[in-house]
């Protein structure tokens, strides 16, 4: 499962692994109270919470004992409504920033996995309606039609593709969308999705987490995309199906890789348009000079996490939430339910498993960008008692303060 949990008293995140204590603040860590948190914040069934808990983390425990549990842990989905107060103050937190993107839906669901508020939907609806008008009407009107798609489970098919709308200022982002279900298996924010071994890393690290790979992988024809074939035919060598070896890998025009093309269209208006409008209204008002090398470095140190974690929370609220049936016979689901349980909806995943000798074998194609200048200026912040960022107001704060100091 992709993402982390948090620990129940210092919040430190915490992966789902065989970790017994918090290195934070060495509490014991109760796997199943954070596992049972996780899914449930997430908006998962109680059906798929129980399935999620049996298959993939051998915790056995019935629809009983997981009422018993979130009584318990007074987890409710109903009669808990957060006062009015709370969620104006969070709605109008979440439009300070990339987050005003969003149609009250994703705000809605955003609300109770950012924040654990419960609050009816058309509540949120109407709050949206009341602080901002402007963008509830501009959202309204905005329409998309879809050519069919088909695709018959999970990891059949992986589509993959550069963003580069933020590009010219010094952040372009490399994604990954499972055809099937639209879970986003990778979103990252990088110096450059140019390179071939660079964007053959994010690739490897997907395959090894998930431990397989797809039986096709659909990119386009940039040169970029080389490396990350080749491994894919690669590692698809011992398949005897009709897309092993070299059929693993299929090139075709960035507007007929529609998965992920769809996906951009969701991530600009969700999100990256404020943060295009943001770093342009930067570069008009000559705090960013996009010439300077020395304003583009301090420009991506003071961002790149900040960015990297909105593109981590976006990625999250994507894969629990749920799709509705359409008119174009789109499976409706949650894409983490999709991709990890599709025996639910009738499918079957597709996945090839991947030897550790294969994966070994690759490793050495893959090479992340070596970031330099990041120790001069990691040492500017240090020796002008500077703090790191974490929002994008102190980013653009430490940005100043770094310009008057290089």
């Amino acid at each position: 499962m992709d993402g982390s949990i948090q620990c129940l008293y210092c919040s430190r995140e915490l992966e789902l692994t065989s970790m017994n204590f918090c290195p934070e603040c060495g509490s014991a860590v109760n796997k199943e109270e954070l596992l049972i948190r996780y899914y449930f914040h997430r908006g998962f069934s109680y059906s798929s919470i129980i399935l999620f808990l049996n298959n993939r983390h051998e915790i056995e425990i019935s629809i009983r004992t997981l009422q018993n549990r979130l009584s318990e842990y007074g987890l409710k989905r109903r009669g808990t409504d957060t006062p009015n107060a709370v969620v104006y103050e969070a709605v109008q937190q979440e439009l300070d920033g990339p987050g005003c993107m969003r149609g009250y839906r994703a705000m809605w669901h955003s609300l109770r996995l950012k924040y654990g508020i419960q609050t009816p939907r058309n509540n949120v609806e109407r709050i949206l309606r009341e602080i901002d008008p402007e963008g509830t009407e501009l959202r309204r009107t905005r329409r998309l039609r879809r050519r069919s798609y088909v695709n018959p489970g999970p990891n059949f098919a992986w589509h993959v593709d550069g963003y580069d709308k933020l590009k010219p200022y010094g952040f372009p982002i490399h994604g990954c969308v499972d055809g099937f279900s639209r879970r986003v298996m990778w979103l990252k924010v990088c110096r450059t999705n140019n390179d071939p071994s660079h964007v053959a890393s994010f690739f490897y690290e997907c395959v090894k987490i998930t431990n397989g790979c797809p039986r096709i992988l659909r990119t386009d024809c940039g040169t970029e995309n080389g490396v990350m074939a080749s491994m894919q035919c690669y590692l698809r060598a011992p398949g005897n199906d009709n897309q092993a070896g070299l059929n693993a890998h299929v090139y075709g025009s960035s507007h007929s890789n529609q998965r992920i093309e769809r996906w951009w269209s969701f991530l600009r208006h969700d999100r990256s348009t404020w943060w295009i409008n943001f770093l342009k209204d930067l570069v008009e008002r000559n705090v960013v000079n996009t010439a300077n090398e020395t304003s583009m470095e301090c420009l991506w140190f003071c961002f790149k996490d900040i960015l990297q974690a909105d593109l981590d929370s976006v990625k999250d609220n994507w894969n629990s939430h749920y799709i509705r049936r359409s008119r174009y016979d789109t499976i409706p689901g949650r894409p983490n339910e999709l991709y990890y349980l599709p025996e639910n909806s009738g499918y079957q995943d597709y996945k090839c498993v991947v030897s550790e000798e294969d994966l070994c074998d690759m490793a050495e194609y893959c090479e992340l960008y070596d970031d330099d200048d990041g120790e001069y200026i990691s040492y500017l912040v240090e020796n002008n008692n500077l703090t790191l960022p974490s929002n994008w107001r102190e980013a653009l704060l430490l940005y100043n303060n770094l310009m008057h100091f290089a």
